[in-house]
């Protein structure tokens, strides 16, 4: 299966979730995850190499090198190609093409709402029949933010996952450690108070992908 994060807006956590979608996915189905790192920003590719105390149960890399990654005779059960932000139609082509989802992340405020028209014009004419939905992220849990996006995107028909990723310190912290945000740790080494919560959120969404995709 070969999943593909794309969005109309920077600032939407899109590569933290590509990143927690292959970690997810390693975890709940055991199987080999493939993470394509096609953002210039190489912000999947920087957080992996921040990692120097654990190991990551997915491969993370560049879109440059993944031909010849295959090439050496490696292979992925899974791939998550995570990609640039505001991908222009040729590329956005392209990514309707070569995947089995095409996930589109959007933080559950109004200001990123306001571009989906846009973005959803652009998917309507390029044509093909690629499945796609809406993943909630940043979630303000002390707002109504999520449950009115949610209603935003049914008022215009469009799929959303059930699951959505919540507005938390940790993937901070999982970042500048370079490692899942279940693996999080304070200044003290602690393990962070809101990595477990954190880390449900993202096998949630895995789960229901890979259920949906079954």
């Amino acid at each position: 299966m070969i999943i593909t994060t794309a969005s109309d807006k920077g600032g939407v956590g899109k590569s933290t979730l590509s990143f927690h979608l292959a970690g997810a996915i390693s975890e709940l189905d055991s199987t080999r995850v493939l993470l394509i790192d096609g953002d210039p920003n190489r912000s999947a590719l920087n957080w992996a190499e921040r990692s120097s105390t654990v190991e990551l149960p997915f491969t993370v890399v560049s879109e440059k090198n993944a031909h010849k990654w295959f090439q050496k005779g490696n292979h992925a059960d899974h791939i998550v190609i995570d990609t640039q932000a505001r991908p222009n139609d040729e590329d956005l082509r392209d990514l309707l093409e070569d995947t089995d989802l095409l996930l589109v992340p959007t933080s559950a405020q109004a200001l990123s709402l306001d571009t989906l028209p846009q973005f959803l014009e652009r998917l309507s004419k390029l044509g093909g029949e690629v499945p796609y939905t809406f993943c909630l992220c940043i979630v303000d849990s002390r707002t109504k933010d999520e449950k009115d996006a949610r209603e935003f995107l049914q008022e215009k028909s469009q799929p959303v996952l059930d699951g959505y990723m919540r507005a938390f310190s940790a993937y901070t912290k999982a970042s500048a450690q370079g490692c899942l945000v279940k693996d999080a740790r304070t200044d003290s080494g602690k393990k962070d108070g809101s990595a477990g919560l954190a880390w449900n959120d993202c096998k949630a969404i895995a789960k229901e992908i890979l259920e949906g995709m079954k």
